[in-house]
């Protein structure tokens, strides 16, 4: 099984990468390269991951998971073998470098959701994780209970390692101690 990861190197996508082998990993970042902000970016993603059997859509940049969803979507909607992760958010307040993250989120989540109920074949997840402790999570305050990235690695991969002909779906989960 090979797994693609954008965002592979911080918080939940480092997370889940530690998880896999190093030879199932195939990561972007802007550390390796790949800034999913820009549109050659968006294309080498895409094109690199075609022979995974899984997509993780995870790194954040304003309507980029979007057009990655889009993009991936086209390619794998008639192949039951393969499955899309989409790390979405009900995150609303003092996050450190999003000034739009949690609409984009929800627009993420609503092209998802649109793609669940058509004619594919290609297994679609959706994440919903509570506030997880990574960087993009600085100013959130004190009293909000978060999730470890570890924690919310070992959900996803349990989702994953469903058999294919399970369709989760859609997962919400969050900490509700300190």
């Amino acid at each position: 099984m090979k797994i693609a990861i954008t965002g592979h190197t911080k918080g939940i996508g480092r997370a889940i990468a530690d998880l896999y082998y190093t030879d199932e990993v195939v990561g972007f970042s802007r550390s390796n390269g790949y800034d999913i902000s820009t549109a050659e970016s968006i294309s080498s993603i895409v094109a690199e991951s075609l022979d995974c059997d899984i997509f993780v859509n995870n790194a954040y940049h304003d309507f980029a998971q979007c057009q990655l969803l889009e993009e991936i979507f086209k390619h794998w909607k008639d192949d039951p073998s393969k499955t899309i992760v989409n790390i979405i958010s009900r995150a609303r307040y003092g996050l450190s470098k999003a000034k739009f993250y949690s609409q984009t989120k929800m627009e993420l989540y609503s092209k998802a959701k649109s793609y669940m109920f058509s004619n594919k074949r290609c297994r679609i997840i959706n994440i919903n994780p509570g506030y997880v402790k990574t960087d993009m999570v600085a100013h959130v305050p004190s009293n909000v209970k978060m999730l470890t990235p570890e924690q919310a690695a070992n959900i996803i991969k349990w989702c994953l390692d469903q058999p294919q002909e399970i369709e989760i779906g859609e997962i919400g989960f969050w900490c509700t101690t300190s």
